[in-house]
């Protein structure tokens, strides 16, 4: 079988020869490991990032042959093509730097992060939405033909051009509603307003939809295989089963019945506690479901999430990426492997993952074994 074919078959529960293997999410792991990847200084990442679709295919191409994951997640996003155009990167006063030409605008690259990633991230926590008004000007759909054609869809094009024929793309996703409400309103503001502000957090919330429908429809008119759905804080540690069913359950089913209208496979990531919803999730109707490692006061059980899921649902391992990947030995990592492997083998069908990113601690080699032992213990 291609990978491709295998894929395909571990998605829709037919036969296979062994398990398709991959790290969810392997857009930020090509990102945090981009020097040892690529022999390029970590500080020319966002230079890539900000090619032609030429040059992304070339570095591309060289990352999957370190990491040749079975589900291929490009970088989906693209800055505009009219952004792309204007931006130079140059050694300068002994720094890296992007220059924009047209607002002559200069940014520092070689500059390492604080977290050990290659960017920061908080967590919006500034209100910027009080009105149904605030929600109208604030949040605006931009139509995924717009947005075909200023550019997004360059890189994953190019990779579907590529590789297309033998690889199963994972082209991009789009963030569950509940997280994208904090955008506007700031996050933890969102649970306030599941209890207080009703009426507001879900006309922001259909808003949002109607965005992230825009969303799919651009990812899929790339030509790939499959669209994910992150719905971040939709899980047991952030809100109840009952505001789950009344804040994320719905928009999650209308989402999903868009990627399959689309001929797309839907695969649902949640990066927390599900197994007090798992009925819900399942319920949704999606291809795919990767769930977090059990940490955080939460339990995650691959057997149980598997047999509780049945035949409605592929399930992916969920592989602890720092107990298990990062910190553990071959041995460790083997016995996990095939531990979970024999859960997979009750349900309809089953992918290798870890459950969350690759950390930026796990080395190349480490990867590349875990590939290797996950080909060889999934065999039929």
């Amino acid at each position: 079988m291609t990978n491709k074919e295998r894929v395909i078959a571990a998605l829709q529960g037919n036969p296979v020869d062994r398990m398709p293997v991959t790290s969810l999410y392997n857009m930020l792991y090509h990102q945090d490991h981009f020097s040892e990847l690529t022999g390029l200084p970590q500080y020319r990442l966002r230079e890539w990032l900000s090619s032609s679709p030429e040059h992304f295919i070339e570095i591309f191409s060289t990352i999957h042959q370190q990491v040749p994951f079975e589900l291929l997640q490009p970088h989906s996003g693209a800055p505009s093509r009219a952004w792309r155009e204007q931006q130079e990167f140059v050694e300068k006063d002994g720094g890296f730097y992007r220059h924009d030409r047209q607002t002559d605008d200069w940014e520092r690259l070689d500059v390492a992060t604080s977290s050990g990633h290659a960017t920061d991230y908080h967590a919006e926590e500034e209100r910027h939405v009080f009105s149904i008004d605030d929600v109208n000007e604030r949040v605006q759909a931009t139509s995924a033909e717009q947005q075909v054609a200023a550019g997004r869809n360059d890189y994953i094009t190019a990779v579907v051009e590529r590789f297309g024929p033998s690889e199963f793309i994972l082209s991009g996703g789009v963030i569950g509603i509940p997280y994208s409400c904090g955008w506007h309103v700031g996050l933890t503001n969102v649970f306030s307003m599941m209890l207080e502000e009703t009426d507001l957090l879900d006309y922001l919330s259909k808003k949002i939809l109607e965005q992230n429908i825009e969303s799919i429809r651009c990812l899929a008119a790339a030509g790939g295989d499959a669209i994910y759905i992150d719905d971040a804080t939709a899980t047991c540690d952030m809100i109840s089963v009952k505001h789950y069913e009344r804040f994320s359950l719905p928009y999650m089913q209308e989402m999903v019945r868009e990627i399959h209208r689309l001929g797309q496979k839907a695969i649902l990531i949640y990066f927390g506690g599900i197994a007090d919803r798992l009925e819900q999730i399942a319920s949704i109707g999606a291809d795919g479901l990767l769930m977090e490692a059990t940490m955080k006061g939460f339990v995650n059980d691959v057997d149980t999430t598997v047999q509780t899921i049945g035949n409605r649902t592929t399930v992916f391992a969920n592989i602890d990426p720092v107990e298990i990947m990062q910190n553990g030995t071959d041995g460790t990592l083997a016995a996990e492997i095939q531990r979970q492997v024999t859960a997979g083998r009750k349900g309809r069908g089953f992918i290798i993952s870890t459950a969350s990113p690759i950390t930026p601690s796990t080395p190349l080699s480490r990867v590349q074994r875990f590939i290797e032992l996950s080909k060889e213990y999934s065999r039929y």
